[in-house]
Formats: structure tokens, C-alpha cells, sequence
């Protein structure tokens, strides 16, 4: 799942994004949440859909990052 970033007012909850972004909880992970990455400055991070990642990438306030799942190494390294 793509990882968003956006900005909203300081003390923003996952609805408040829900409602910002014009989303569904159907459209997120709700499971990961709405992530304060800054709070003091109003940048969060919300995972969502690859659908809804394209939709929205377009937004003011919206940056689409990949979130890459990670795996334990085989010890060969």
C-alpha cells in the first residue's frame, strides 16, 4: 500500500483526513492509522489503496511515497 502525506490542522484525527482527502475508511488501513510524523506542523502519514494513491496524488498537501514491506534477511548477507 502507498503511503501519503499530508498536511492537516495540528491534532487531526483519521476522520479528519477521511473527510480532507474526500476518502472512505474502506479506502485506508485504518489498522495503521493516521501517523503524526510532525504534529506541530500538521504533516501526518496514512496508508491507502494504490487506486486512491493515484486519485489523490494530485491534492495540495499530498505527497505518495511506496511503503515497501520489509522481510527478514536470509543471513547471507
Amino acid at each position: 500500500m502507498p503511503l501519503l502525506t499530508v498536511q492537516l490542522p495540528p491534532g487531526a484525527t483519521l476522520n479528519d483526513a477521511l473527510r480532507a482527502l474526500h476518502l472512505t475508511p474502506s479506502d485506508v488501513d485504518t489498522g495503521y492509522g493516521l501517523v503524526a510524523v510532525d504534529p506541530n506542523r500538521g504533516t501526518y502519514a496514512l496508508r491507502v489503496d494504490e487506486p486512491v494513491a493515484e486519485r489523490v496524488a494530485a491534492a495540495a498537501g499530498v505527497t505518495v511515497f511506496a511503503d515497501p514491506r520489509i522481510e527478514q534477511a536470509d543471513g547471507d548477507c
